[in-house]
């Protein structure tokens, strides 16, 4: 948790807001945000947001910012100003599609037919925020033509086992037309994700 101290300006308190984990606030996610004023009880605290919403929730706050840039988080006592702190808002990085624990390189053959399902992992995000894969293709060229199967959902079916199956060593299998939803509920297009039978 990184603490952002705030000179208080009518009180001799000061201010403390911390956005735990970091000192971001991300669109579409519910950011916890510990707000206190040493000395001064919980009740007689107060906060404000410039840009989205902010509701307590038991003993630290709860952020959802909206589409601007900054933040601006006023914390008052008794009705009275004592600070504010600027945040930047950024969004939810995309996730990227994993198959068999990879998004790329060499795989066996025995390794990708075991494998059920693509999944979706966050990279050096400091949330643990879940995307639940909502379809997506594979695609296969096999003696000049193209093969396409499509999937509701993360898991393989059997048309696409089928296929994986019939590939040699060297061919390409190329996950594409990757859609996760997030957990603000919006559709994300993941990048596509090619292997290598070996």
């Amino acid at each position: 948790m990184i603490s952002l101290f705030l000179n208080a300006q009518s009180v001799t308190n000061d201010a403390v807001v911390a956005a735990i984990n970091m000192n971001i606030l991300y669109r579409g996610m519910d950011n916890p945000v510990a707000i206190a004023v040493p000395g001064v009880k919980a009740e007689r605290v107060n906060a404000t947001i410039s840009n989205g919403i902010i509701e307590k929730n038991g003993q630290q706050w709860i952020v959802n910012p909206a589409d601007q840039d900054l933040t601006i988080i006023t914390v008052s006592v008794d009705n009275k100003k004592v600070a504010e702190k600027t945040f930047r808002v950024k969004n939810v990085p995309n996730p990227v599609a994993v198959f068999a624990g990879k998004n790329e390189g060499e795989i066996l053959k025995e390794t990708a037919l075991k494998t059920q399902s693509i999944e979706s992992v966050l990279t050096d995000f400091g949330w643990d925020l879940k995307f639940a894969i909502s379809s997506f293709s594979l695609e296969i060229t096999s003696n000049g033509y193209v093969i396409t199967e499509n999937s509701i959902g993360n898991k393989l079916t059997d048309k696409m086992k089928s296929m994986i199956s019939k590939c040699i060593t060297g061919q390409k299998i190329v996950f594409k037309n990757i859609k996760a939803i997030g957990p603000d509920g919006k559709t994300k297009e993941l990048f596509p994700i090619t292997f290598t039978i070996k």
